[in-house]
C-alpha cells in the first residue's frame, strides 16, 4: 500500500475535455502502481460520477502528498499554496492562465514543483512569459474507439464555445451553396465520448470550431474518425495543422469557411481519393496512448524522483 497519494482537484464532476484528460492522466499512473486519485471539492451528488479512485476533501494531505490542480481555480490557488503538500501545476489551457493568476510573477512565485502542459504550443508560451518552474510536455492520446465508419455526407461540428458562430456559419452556408443546402449537420452537445466517436465515424466533414486553444483535440479525434476537417486550429492546433491534412481557416474568414466546406462537400460526391483523410488520421495517430503514457511517466518521474516506492501501490 502507497504511503503517499497523488490528488488531482476537481471542483465539478467530469463533463468537459479538460476533465477527462485528467481522468485520463489519473487512470493510467494507477496501471503503472502509482496511487492517484480525484480529490473531489464540488457538490456531494456529483462524487458518484468518478469512474477511477475519487475522496472528498478534507482527507489530510501530508508533507510528501502530492496535489494536482488546474491553472483557473484562483480561489483553491490560494488555499493550497501555504499548505506543506507538493504542488503540480495541470495547465491545461494557455488562454485560461490569468483566470488563475493575477500575473505571470504569481505564477512564477507559486511553489510548483513542475508544470505539465499538453503541447509544445503552450510550454513555449509560458516560457516565453518568463515562468521558471520546470515545464514538462504531455500530449493526451486520442483514444482508439474514434476510428473511421460507415460515412455519409453529414457536417459533424462542436458548437458549445462558439454557439453564435455556429449557427452563422451552418446558415450561411446553405444560403452561400444552396445547392448543398440538404447537407445535414451533426452537433456534437451533451454526448458522451463514445457517442461523439460514433456520430464523427459517420461523418465525412467536421467542421472545426475551437477557441483559444492549447491543443485542439475534437479537430484531432475528427481526424482519426476519417473527416475531412475545415477549420480553426483555435492556436494551439498550429502544432499539428497542415495543408496535406485539412482545410484551416484564419479565424473569422467566414466565406473561406464555407467555400471549403463546399469543395469538400464536392470532393466527397466525386468519389474521387481525398489525401486530406488518410494524412488527418496519420497526424492523429502521432497523439497515440503509448506516447502519451510514455510521457505521462517521464513527467511523474520527474517529480518524484528516486521517491517512486512512496507512491507506489
Amino acid at each position: 500500500m502507497a504511503k503517499h497519494s497523488i490528488y488531482f482537484v476537481f471542483t465539478l464532476p467530469p463533463v468537459s475535455g479538460g476533465h477527462f484528460v485528467a481522468l485520463e492522466h489519473i487512470a493510467a499512473l494507477n496501471k503503472m502502481g502509482f496511487d492517484a486519485k480525484v480529490y473531489y471539492v464540488g457538490a456531494p451528488e456529483g462524487f458518484s460520477k468518478f469512474t477511477v479512485p475519487a475522496v472528498r476533501a478534507g482527507a489530510p494531505l501530508a508533507a510528501d502528498d502530492i496535489i494536482v490542480v488546474g491553472e483557473d481555480h484562483k480561489a483553491l490557488l490560494k488555499e493550497l499554496k501555504n499548505l506543506a503538500c507538493i504542488k503540480v501545476l495541470h495547465h491545461q489551457a494557455f488562454f485560461y492562465t490569468f483566470a488563475g493568476f493575477d500575473s505571470i510573477a504569481d505564477l512564477t512565485a507559486y511553489p510548483f514543483t513542475r508544470i505539465i502542459v499538453a503541447s509544445d504550443f503552450s510550454a513555449a508560451r509560458l516560457k516565453a512569459l518568463g515562468v521558471s518552474q520546470p515545464i514538462s510536455r504531455v500530449r493526451p492520446a486520442v483514444p482508439d474507439f474514434f476510428a473511421p465508419g460507415a460515412k455519409r455526407l453529414q457536417i459533424a461540428y462542436a458548437p458549445h464555445k462558439r454557439p453564435i458562430e455556429a449557427n452563422f456559419l451552418r446558415g450561411y452556408f446553405g444560403a452561400r451553396f444552396p445547392e448543398h443546402a440538404h447537407v445535414p449537420w451533426a452537433p456534437l452537445i451533451n454526448l458522451s465520448r463514445a457517442d461523439c466517436a460514433r456520430v464523427l465515424s459517420e461523418s465525412a466533414l467536421y467542421a472545426g470550431l475551437p477557441l483559444l486553444e492549447s491543443l485542439g483535440l475534437m479537430n484531432l479525434e475528427a481526424m482519426a474518425s476519417g473527416c475531412h476537417v475545415v477549420g480553426y486550429t483555435g492556436h494551439g492546433g498550429s502544432e499539428y495543422a497542415s495543408p496535406a491534412n485539412g482545410d484551416w481557416i484564419a479565424e473569422g474568414d467566414h466565406d473561406a469557411f464555407v467555400e471549403k466546406l463546399k469543395d469538400a462537400c464536392r470532393l466527397y460526391e466525386s468519389q474521387q481519393p481525398n489525401p486530406k483523410i488518410e494524412a488527418g488520421r496519420a497526424t492523429a495517430a502521432g497523439f497515440s496512448r503509448a506516447g502519451f503514457e510514455s510521457e505521462l511517466r517521464d513527467a511523474w518521474l520527474a517529480v518524484i524522483g528516486d521517491r517512486a516506492n512512496l507512491y507506489r501501490n
